[in-house]
């Protein structure tokens, strides 16, 4: 998982300043390193991979366009899901139902923090919004003051959604036999994350 980050790299910053002053070959550096995450991102949204990928691409091309607004003291990952997710609430919209997601081409094996069962677990359980909220805090490793800027909600409301999701989750693998097996000749508790779940203060 992404290590949690108030503030860019000294290498981002770099690449987001020269990019800021012109330099497409800086910006495309940029656009390598974050694709894979706006695109992981937008497929957990939109549940296909050719929408996905036209919204990864306008996602850069507009934020190429709006550099200049961009505050080159915080990291640009956020900024960048914050485009993605309005891009695609029209698409989203249209696409209802939406098929189920193939979170094995989301997640690379094997996922270090929460295991792509329990993604699936999630998927299969929790609305969008709360899916999104546990997507962006555990597995983007964002703050939740971060996601709430990206889900357009209030810090305390997202806490709330997260706390909710945490509780829901706990509940749904202990019922439904198609959760996460556990680890050999270990007894099966929840994972860490889900235990004692509360809302933080």
């Amino acid at each position: 998982m992404p290590e949690n980050q108030e503030h860019p790299t000294p290498d981002e910053a770099a690449l987001v300043r020269e990019s800021r002053a012109g330099s497409a070959a800086s910006f495309d550096r940029l656009v390598h390193e974050l694709h894979p995450r706006v695109f992981g991102f937008l497929l957990t949204l939109t549940r296909n991979r050719q929408d996905a990928e036209d919204l990864t691409q306008d996602t850069f091309v507009r934020a190429w366009r709006k550099l200049n607004h961009f505050d080159p003291s915080r990291p640009l990952l956020p900024w960048l899901l914050t485009i993605a997710r309005r891009q695609s609430i029209s698409m989203l919209r249209k696409k209802r139902p939406l098929p189920a997601l193939e979170i094995d081409t989301v997640i690379p094996a094997p996922e270090p923090s929460i295991a792509p069962d329990l993604w699936r677990t999630a998927e299969k359980h929790l609305t969008r919004d709360a899916f999104s909220a546990l997507w962006l805090h555990y597995r983007e490793d964002l703050p939740l003051a971060e996601v709430s800027r990206i889900l357009g909600k209030r810090e305390g409301a997202v806490k709330v959604l997260v706390h909710r999701a945490r509780k829901t989750l706990a509940e749904a693998i202990r019922k439904d036999s198609s959760g996460p097996p556990p680890l050999p000749n270990t007894p099966p508790p929840l994972p860490s994350i889900w235990n004692n779940a509360h809302v933080p203060s």
